[in-house]
This record gives C-alpha cells, sequence and structure tokens, in this order.
C-alpha cells in the first residue's frame, strides 16, 4: 500500500486512550492514516490525540462506550462528518480482572462480556455500514486474547468473550466474501505495560502461578505494545488481494533462559513496567 493510499484511509480505534491502543493509535498515524480513537476517558484520549498531533499526524477524539449502540453511533457520526469513511476499524477495547467466576459479580461478567464481545460487534456492524455503500473495501481488525483457546484459569469471563469474538469473525468473513472488507484476528499473548498487567501486579491477583504449574506459560518472554501495534499495522497495510485471517502474537523465550519461577517472572513483570 503506498503512502498516498494510507493518506487516503481512516482508522478508528477502541479503547485508545491507554497501552496498546494508544501505542498502536500513534504507529497507523506515522504510517500516514487519519485516526480517529475512541474511549470512555476522555481525558485520556486527549493525551493520544497531542502525542500524534504534536508529531504532525491527524487525530480526532470522541467519548466511546463499545458497549451501547447509541454511544457507536454518534462515534461514528462525529467521525465520518470530521474524516470521512472509515475504512479501519480496530476493536481494541476490553476489560477484564482476575478471580474465581463464582467471585464475580453479574456486574463484572456483564462488563467484560458486554465490552470485548458486544462492544466488537457494535463496532463492526457500524463500521461495515459505512464502507459496504463507499465501496472501498476495508478492515475490520478484532483484538483478542490467547486466552480465547488456552484455558487461562480465573479469567474466564474475558477468556469465554474472546473465544466468542474468534468465531464471529469466522462467520463474519465468509458474509463479507466479496465486498472487499477483510475480517482479521490478533489474537495476542503476554504482552507488559498494559493496564490488564498493572492492575494484577497492584492487586496482587495475577494467578501466572496456577498459570505456570498447569503448564500454559513456558517462560518468561514478554512483549510491549508496540509490538503489538505492528503487527496491527502489518495486518491492515497488507495488498488488498490477500489477508491475514488469525495471526496469533506470542512472546519468544530469551536466549539461553533457563526454567523460570514465579517470583523471577514477576520480576520480569516488574522492569517491563517501570520507566
Amino acid at each position: 500500500m503506498t503512502t498516498n493510499e494510507q493518506a487516503a484511509r481512516v482508522v478508528a480505534i477502541s479503547g485508545a486512550g491507554t497501552g496498546i491502543g494508544q501505542v498502536a493509535a500513534t504507529h497507523f498515524a506515522a504510517a500516514g492514516f487519519r485516526v480517529a480513537v475512541g474511549g470512555r476517558r476522555v481525558e485520556r484520549l486527549a493525551e493520544t490525540r497531542s502525542l500524534i498531533e504534536d508529531a504532525g499526524g491527524t487525530c480526532v477524539a470522541h467519548e466511546l462506550d463499545v458497549s451501547n449502540g447509541e454511544s457507536v453511533e454518534r462515534f461514528f457520526t462525529f467521525v465520518e462528518a470530521e474524516l470521512g469513511t472509515v475504512t479501519a476499524v480496530v476493536n481494541n477495547a476490553a476489560t477484564a480482572r482476575y478471580g474465581l467466576l463464582d467471585d464475580f459479580s453479574a456486574e463484572d461478567i456483564e462488563l467484560e462480556v458486554a465490552t470485548k464481545l458486544t462492544g466488537s460487534l457494535l463496532m463492526a456492524a457500524r463500521g461495515i455500514r459505512g464502507m459496504r455503500p463507499a465501496g472501498t473495501g476495508g478492515d475490520i481488525v478484532f483484538v483478542t486474547s490467547a486466552a480465547a483457546i488456552w484455558p487461562w484459569v480465573q479469567h474466564l469471563p474475558y477468556a469465554a468473550a474472546n473465544a466468542g469474538v474468534e468465531h464471529a469473525a469466522r462467520i463474519l468473513r465468509l458474509e463479507l466474501e466479496g465486498t472487499g472488507i477483510r475480517v482479521g484476528v490478533l489474537r495476542v499473548g503476554e504482552t507488559a505495560g498494559t493496564e490488564f498487567g498493572n492492575r494484577g501486579m497492584a492487586l496482587g491477583v495475577m494467578p501466572h502461578d496456577l498459570w505456570f504449574r498447569r503448564g500454559l506459560l513456558r517462560h518468561q518472554g514478554l512483549m510491549n505494545p508496540a509490538n503489538v501495534a505492528e503487527a496491527m499495522l502489518a495486518m491492515v497495510q497488507l495488498p488488498s488481494t490477500y489477508q491475514y485471517e488469525t495471526v496469533s502474537l506470542v512472546p519468544t523465550a530469551p536466549i539461553g533462559e533457563l526454567p523460570v519461577t514465579m517470583d523471577e517472572w514477576q520480576q520480569r513483570m516488574i522492569q517491563f513496567m517501570s520507566p
């Protein structure tokens, strides 16, 4: 894809006030995309917008609750008026906490499923309603977690929501064949520097010791938000003649690493989160 083609594209990224979403927004802007960022915390969206505009990019920000259809509609209406048709939707918004299922309230479960699963469907549907009549094609990217396929204990509502998103993407890909609108899944493994990791470390409730004992974690390799952002950008920049259906992004093991303990893994998390 040429620089001119990218400059004509508009990408909308949910959950773009912090972590992976914020870094992804800056990467897309640096590549020449016009960027729209949405999220619940408008003050954090303003930070993202400033980062992009200070670097010479184009960005608009608008409050967005992906679990609410009216909020999604307001977001897209604003973005289309400011930047034109959205031709790439990145469904990045998510919320989660750790704990046993029977410790979750009904509200906790509803929030996690509504943000990741319902929100992704609402954003995708509205994006398609803009792209289809425009006839320009485009991309719908669902950002999911390795929890969608691995049994991450004490992470059940989030994992179930991500599994639902991945199956929805399989169906949607078939529905959109011949329209020029591509559907991709970016499944993300262990990543430091996100609010999930920071919140879990602060509360002291991350269940990674259980994950190690069950063989779900084998080494202390970690990715950072920039690694994930680069993969998002690569998916959307592909020539229109092909696509990635599902990209599973996982950290590599550090060279020469010996088997690690839980304490060693936590120390590595702390190093990643340090300024």
